[in-house]
């Protein structure tokens, strides 16, 4: 559902994605982590779920070109990491990468609401009002109209590909680290292979925005580029904050080979946790020194292919996003969201509504309204009609019932 919600106002989109609706579910994780930590099989479906998420979602946000979805399935894809580190037993990190997800993600939302605002200006600028001003096809060039906006935006960006000193790196990297120690105990890689190439299609479709946005030329309708300029103060400035955020926000849990002690954020949760949870926790600080910087290593390079691959396509081929029209094989698929929805329309909603439908019909309409309601009326309706006959004011009638019942009283008292 989150996708369809991106048709309301851009601010309560940075504030649904970033703190409130969409976290719900992994604060409850984090609270309910006795029962995990009694059910590892549980925790394992758990970590599965959040891998596979981080990469469904990941993959969709591949053929999107309204700049909304885009943020709306990278914020999908990132819960899933918090999900993930939850069924790791990595219960802070999964609330701390909620927190620098929280930055950056925020900073997206709202400096997506400013290239709108710039977008909306060109457009009025030639009273075009067909145009669609979020779709990214239409953009391009935009670093030059809008300076801050663009590096605001390129930071938030760097930030949620886990790029090294920006937050998102922090906190991606100890639930992958996380995700890897569990390998390691004894459990599954599939979460931390999944979680990998999720990080890498993450930086790939992120920075596909970027440079489909703000770089190559202008794609809107000729005329409009004269009316873009940046938005004002009320907008720019809360992006400056978050930006400072998204960069520096990560520095309070930084990872053991930074230093002992760095990480502030890790023993956060220990008031809420179960006192069971040192026997099954991971320590990343207890992992050698040199396979702590491979990890981290191996996920940078994966999140730097990503990069290097985007600006390939987009910046050195320049590669155009595909028209709705024409696309084909599985980038359809992608487009249309594994459909999804047509699957969920198929499987749920259809039988739903003619359920409903039989039952409307053949319960509601001829048991209920039928037999009971209008059943009731026309029985009370009967019983006054025969009631009705018998006082019909014609004397005759009434001596002919007072003789019948008089000879029923007389009958009743003869056989007795």
């Amino acid at each position: 559902w989150l996708p369809d919600a991106m048709a309301g106002p851009t601010p309560v989109s940075a504030l649904i994605h970033a703190a409130t609706m969409v976290t719900a579910g992994v604060y409850m994780l984090a609270r309910s982590n006795m029962f995990y930590m009694l059910a590892p099989t549980a925790a394992y479906v758990v970590a599965m779920v959040g891998a596979v998420t981080a990469l469904f979602a990941a993959t969709i946000g591949l053929r999107q070109n309204d700049i909304k979805k885009v943020l709306a399935y990278s914020t999908v894809s990132q819960l899933g990491y918090m999900v993930m580190a939850c069924g790791v037993y990595a219960f802070g990190a999964g609330i701390f990468h909620l927190m620098t997800h929280a930055f950056f993600k925020a900073l997206l939302f709202l400096g997506s609401g400013a290239v709108i605002h710039t977008m909306h200006g060109g457009l009025h600028h030639i009273n075009d009002h067909h145009t669609d001003p979020q779709d990214i096809r239409n953009m391009g060039g935009l670093r030059k109209k809008i300076p801050i906006t663009y590096w605001t935006f390129l930071l938030a960006t760097l930030a949620i590909s886990g790029i090294p000193g920006f937050s998102g790196f922090f906190s991606k990297d100890e639930i992958l680290a996380y995700s890897f120690m569990n390998f390691n105990s004894g459990g599954s890689i599939l979460p931390y292979a999944l979680g990998l190439i999720a990080a890498g299609i993450t930086a790939f479709y992120m920075f596909r925005l970027v440079f489909l946005t703000f770089f190559g030329k202008y794609k809107g309708p000729e005329g409009s580029e004269e009316g873009l300029h940046e938005s004002p103060g009320t907008m720019t400035i809360p992006l400056i904050v978050l930006a400072i955020l998204s960069v520096v926000g990560g520095w309070i849990g930084l990872p053991a080979v930074f230093g002992e002690h760095l990480n502030k954020f890790a023993g956060w949760l220990d008031p809420v946790f179960h006192p069971g949870f040192e026997a099954v926790r991971y320590h990343p600080e207890h992992l050698a020194v040199p396979m702590e910087w491979a990890l981290i290593a191996v996920a940078v390079t994966v999140s730097l292919i990503g990069i290097i691959l985007a600006w390939n396509f987009y910046m050195k081929q320049k590669r155009q996003a595909i028209p709705d029209d024409q696309q084909s094989g599985f980038g359809k698929v992608l487009w249309q969201k594994y459909y999804v929805d047509e699957i969920y329309d198929a499987g749920v909603i259809r039988p739903l509504i003619n359920t409903c439908h039989f039952l409307w019909k053949q319960f509601d309409e001829k048991v209920i309204d039928g037999g009971m309601v209008h059943g009731t009326a026309r029985t009370v309706r009967w019983g006054g009609g025969v009631l009705r006959t018998l006082q019909g004011g014609v004397v005759g009638s009434y001596a002919v019932m007072m003789v019948i019942g008089v000879i029923v009283i007389l009958l009743s008292l003869y056989i007795r």
